[in-house]
């Protein structure tokens, strides 16, 4: 850091009185702003940041609800036990929320993601990256699951943008298909090095499509894409099943290598709820199980919680008291929607009142839409 300018007279006390506080991602964002731009110049602080980073992530990740504790733990088992030896580039989480000031908020939990999945690939010894995940995929597997997705994400936002991997296919699937059998002749080295060219070639599709202004207009993330021909979403709700598939990988593969992750950002799981939420009536009709005129009242808990009157769409909510009360921890909705939790440990969890049957329906659709 010789060559970065000091820092001002009087911040150094100010920032070191919060480094504790943006640790556990308790901070404003002006206040992450003003600590993330000092540490790009103050070794000190940068130092305590790694020394505390630890603490920090054992006070924000709660024990409980383990997989390992739940029923049908093997579903999802937990990989070695930790080390302390396990080096999860306590610098790189330092340095949350990785996105430049510029990136509009709704971006953001994407990049933080990212910035996550490098760090911990980073970690992983040469015979970590062969361990069986989920859908039997290999860690190297399942990073090429998230490169084919996310290519064919940027391909859609941008005709003429072509990713790094070149892989055939048109879905989802057939993507998936093509760079998994790719990533099983690679080494380690390339497939990290392939998924994170394929992850910034997302993030500038995806900030060129939040900031550019050829024409004069202005920036639209509604703007609807299509992801291989299913029902188009926004471009910000598609930067929120990025941000929530990277997410939900990353913990996949450090619970099979023994490796505890801070959690998500306050901002990534307010987003990440807020998609899942949006789609728990859709998945109910999907499943045969609309709500139709009944009401659901949704309370999600925990540090980014909020609360939603969940109706069928197109309806409006009928005068009086909801149908049914369902609360349950953010978290612990966002681990049954990627089908990390199954509706019978969900519901262990939660508290309900009122029509048990809308209840059950509910959680029983949360995961409709999760992916491998």
């Amino acid at each position: 850091m010789s060559g970065a300018a000091r820092p001002a007279p009087g911040e150094h006390a100010q920032v070191r009185s919060l480094l504790g506080a943006w640790l556990l991602d308790a901070c404003s964002d002006r206040e992450s702003s003003a600590v993330v731009a000092h540490l790009e110049r103050c070794a000190a602080c940068a130092a305590e940041v790694r020394h505390l980073h630890p603490a920090a992530v054992a006070l924000a990740e709660p024990p409980p609800h383990d997989d390992a504790a739940l029923p049908g733990a093997a579903r999802n088992p937990p990989g070695p036990p930790h080390s302390t030896n396990d080096r999860v580039t306590a610098l790189a989480f330092a340095r949350r929320p990785p996105a430049p000031r510029a990136v509009p908020p709704h971006l953001r939990p994407y990049t933080d993601q990212v910035a996550t999945l490098d760090a911990v690939l980073r970690d992983l010894t040469a015979a970590e990256w062969g361990t069986l995940t989920v859908e039997g995929w290999t860690v190297a597997q399942l990073v090429a699951h998230l490169a084919a997705t996310d290519g064919l994400l940027a391909e859609g936002l941008d005709a003429g943008t072509r990713g790094p991997l070149g892989l055939a296919g048109d879905t989802v699937p057939d993507r998936t298909r093509a760079g998994t059998a790719w990533a099983a002749e690679q080494s380690p080295a390339a497939v990290h090095r392939a998924w994170r060219a394929q992850a910034d070639v997302l993030r500038a599709a995806l900030l060129g499509d939040a900031t550019r202004d050829a024409a004069g207009a202005a920036a639209d993330p509604e703007r609807l894409v299509s992801l291989g021909g299913a029902p188009a979403l926004t471009v910000a709700h598609h930067a929120a099943a990025r941000a929530f598939e990277t997410w939900i990988h990353t913990r996949d593969i450090a619970l099979r290598t023994g490796r505890r992750l801070p959690p998500p950002t306050s901002r990534s799981l307010s987003l990440m709820c807020a998609f899942g939420v949006r789609l728990l009536p859709l998945a109910m009709r999907l499943r045969g199980t609309p709500l139709g005129d009944r009401v659901l009242h949704l309370e999600l808990t925990g540090r980014s919680g909020d609360t939603w009157l969940l109706t069928d769409p197109g309806r409006t909510a009928p005068q009086g008291p909801p149908d049914a009360r369902l609360v349950l921890d953010a978290m612990e909705f966002c681990l049954l929607t990627g089908d990390r939790r199954t509706p019978a440990e969900a519901a262990a969890l939660a508290r309900a009142s009122g029509d048990t049957t809308l209840i059950d329906e509910a959680l029983a659709a949360a995961p409709a839409f999760a992916g491998p």
